[in-house]
This record gives structure tokens, sequence and C-alpha cells, in this order.
């Protein structure tokens, strides 16, 4: 398989694993309630009745603590599979990820930034002052108001950055979507990638 195939791989040992674990993280997939009606003490002459209270989609206990066992060696076996890959690469892959993840937030944050621009508004009547008339009385008076917003960045500058940000972000991707097409992961899945987890654990348990 390939790089790509090999994560998604992965993924989907993770969320066995996680399914199997809260399969036994509920009791009434590992206990058995058995019922014993007591009916003759209530009404002579009936008989009693023992009920086992039948759970559906439940399998043997130890087949799922194995199973789970296996999903461990699984998830081992192609994490160091996916190492080997990665290492064969021409470059860091997780770095190459990761950085190219802060370039595409920085490509965000300035394209929000370039959207602001220098303005300037009168608010019609919007300050109160207070004088003394000639009798010495205080009295108010209303004047207008200009806010001026003025950015302090050059947003030629941001459109320019934004535009070399994002051709080297679609080359190291362009890059990145190619080597997890032609590496190869020396790994194969033991069961049907497509198939639900409910399908894998039932085919596990029939072929054990």
């Amino acid at each position: 398989m390939n790089l790509k195939e090999a994560f998604q791989a992965q993924n989907k040992i993770e969320n066995l694993f996680n399914f199997v674990s809260d399969y036994l993280g509920n009791e009434r997939n590992f206990i058995t309630v058995t019922e014993k009606h007591f009916r003759s003490k209530a009404a002579e002459g009936q008989p009693d009745e023992r009920i086992n209270i039948v759970v559906d989609d439940k399998f043997p206990t130890d087949s799922i603590i194995d199973f789970m066992l296996m999903l461990i060696d699984e998830r081992e076996k192609i994490a160091k599979a996916i190492h080997a890959a990665k290492s064969s690469m021409k470059f860091d892959l997780d770095s190459a990820v990761d950085v190219n993840k802060k370039r595409h937030l920085t490509i965000e944050k300035l394209r929000d930034l370039r959207q602001y621009k220098s303005s300037s508004l009168v608010e019609k009547n919007a300050g109160v002052g207070y004088v003394f008339n000639k009798e010495g009385n205080q009295t108010t008076y209303r004047y207008d108001i200009e806010r001026v917003k003025t950015i302090d960045f050059d947003r030629n500058r941001v459109r320019e950055i934004i535009g070399k940000l994002q051709t080297k972000a679609d080359s190291v991707s362009n890059a990145i979507d190619a080597a997890l097409i032609s590496t190869t992961v020396d790994y194969e899945l033991p069961f049907d990638a497509q198939a639900t987890a409910l399908e894998v654990i039932e085919d596990y348990v029939d072929r054990n």
C-alpha cells in the first residue's frame, strides 16, 4: 500500500480499538443475566421459570480481548512501517505538513487583515459639552465628532506576502500529495478496510 492508504489503515485500526474499548466498557456485553420467576410461590400450581436475557451483537469476551491485543500489535506494526516509509523520503513529511498548516493559517489571518482600510466618519451631534450662559447658568451644547481610523500597515505588502505564501503552500501541498501516493509502505491490513467494526469483529471471531 502507499502512504496515503497506510494513514487510512492506521485510522481504521484506531477506530476499531476505540470501538472495542467502548464495547468492554459496557457490562451488558460481558455479563449474563438470568432471571428466576418464582410463580409457584405466588400462585399454586404455576411453574417456576428461568429466563436468560439475550443481548444482541454479543461476542465471547475472550475473543474481544484477543482482538484488542491483535489491534495493539497491528498498530505497532503499521507505525513502524510508516516510520520506515517516511525515512525513505527526500524530505521530512511531518515537518512539511506542520509548516504548511502554519502557512495556510497565516494566509487566513492576512486575508482578514487585508480587509481593513483607513476611514473617517462624522457622527453628528455625538458630543456633549457644558458652558455657562450670561446669567451664569450651566447649559449643554451638542457638537460633531469625526472618528478617523488609520491602519498602521501596508495593504500592498500584505497582498504581496499572501501571494508568495500561497504559491509556496501550493507547491508543498503538491509535493506532499505526490509523496503520499508514490511512497510504498510495507504493511498489509489483516481485515477489510471497508467493513464495519461489527463485520470485522464477526469475521475475526469466526476465524478464531
